[in-house]
């Protein structure tokens, strides 16, 4: 469990510290699109592959 605090804050942290402000709502779409994938499960995301898309 703390790794699941600890990386988004030391990602906050590099982020601020670089003012690398452009890498944050990348990060947060894929951090959505992880997120989408875990709860539709690997069926959808299989059926998209074989689609070709």
């Amino acid at each position: 469990m703390k790794k699941a605090v600890y990386i988004p804050r030391e990602m906050m942290r590099m982020i601020s510290r670089h003012k690398l402000y452009f890498i944050a709502p990348l990060l947060i779409m894929l951090a959505c699109l992880a997120g989408l994938v875990i709860y539709a499960g690997p069926t959808v995301l299989i059926s998209f592959l074989y689609a070709g898309v």
